[in-house]
């Protein structure tokens, strides 16, 4: 019988179709993401490396979110402005420690996914306010192309570290460029202006010996052709507003989908009652669970900030996905 490292990595990566539905919020080990202060600032909310203000506020279930007075508000003087941590001065192995104590460390038995939070589009957005960065990808893509250029430069250097220190199996890229209704620019725009620096992230995360994994929330459906042809082995978190199937049966050769809980409806909120959540895992279940390249993920909004409020809300979650995984 496989692992469940096993039978994830056979969906998730070889895109073949696995013994029971992996689970994403029980077969991983999820490093980086909120632990990392350099990008998302301090626990509690403040600056991050590179100058940008964190509040934690209670619609973002206690994750602090960037605010305040943009760091930048002339993209044309982004080189004179925008500063970047210093990854040489992050304590590396002691973060490792820590993670491993909260998160785990059995890595026979569980994939090890390092969350790179706050790509090139969603830093542009940190830097400038949502208004301001998509104005000035219309009006100045020349200077945005070099911004995102410099983003990408200093990922790149980002994974190194992580390569170094925490051996990851999958290095996940978060890059928020849709919204429920569709993307927050046009396919062509990605094309032209983000896409080749997804594509030179996913292949240093390759070059590095880690598989390259895309999250983007919303309706990026139009998309996910660009997502395969740079080489990224998972799309997460995939939300139904999207034909999860109909994408799964067109490129489950090619890309793995993580998601199909519906974690915008009235199974992803804090008062959604047992009834609800197991409907919606039967759902996906019976939906996607018959295809390969299928890894469930599902999860909802908590009031609480941290790790044990975050488990607090997948734990039902997860007691669903133990009945139905075997579902074909």
């Amino acid at each position: 019988m496989l692992t469940s490292k096993e039978n994830f990595l056979l969906a998730a990566v070889e895109h073949k179709k696995p013994e029971w539905v992996p689970n994403e919020m029980s077969d991983v080990i999820m490093y980086g993401g909120a632990f990392e202060s350099f990008e998302n600032g301090p626990a509690g909310g403040g600056l991050d490396g590179f100058g940008v203000t964190w509040h934690a506020t209670e619609s973002a279930g206690g994750q602090p979110v960037p605010g305040g007075k943009p760091v930048l508000d002339d993209i044309e003087k982004w080189e004179d402005v925008v500063k970047f941590p210093n990854l040489d001065e992050y304590d590396w192995e002691g973060s490792l420690a820590m993670q491993s104590a909260i998160m785990g460390a059995d890595r026979d038995q569980r994939v090890v996914e390092y969350g790179m939070w706050n790509g090139q589009f969603l830093r542009l957005t940190h830097l400038m306010g949502f208004e301001n960065a998509l104005c000035a990808m219309l009006e100045e893509p020349e200077a945005c192309d070099a911004l995102f250029t410099a983003i990408t430069d200093y990922k790149i250097k980002l994974v190194e570290r992580v390569a170094k220190h925490f051996k990851p199996d999958i290095i996940t890229s978060y890059d928020d460029i849709a919204t429920e209704r569709g993307l927050f620019m046009s396919p062509g725009t990605y094309r032209s202006l983000i896409k080749p620096h997804h594509k030179r992230l996913n292949d240093a995360i390759r070059a590095n010996g880690i598989v390259p994994f895309i999250h983007t929330c919303g309706k990026c459906e139009e998309i996910i052709p660009d997502y395969v042809e740079i080489g990224t082995a998972a799309w997460t978190s995939a939300q139904p507003m999207n034909d999860i199937e109909g994408i799964l049966k067109k490129y489950g050769s090619q890309i793995a989908v993580v998601g199909g809980y519906d974690t915008n409806g009235r199974p992803g909120l804090e008062d959604a009652t047992n009834e609800e959540i197991d409907a919606d895992v039967k759902r996906c279940m019976e939906t996607y669970g018959s295809y390969g390249s299928y890894v469930f993920m599902g999860f909802r909004l908590m009031s609480g900030a941290g790790p044990e409020s975050f488990m607090e809300g997948i734990l039902p979650i997860n007691a669903a996905v133990e009945k139905y995984k075997h579902i074909k």
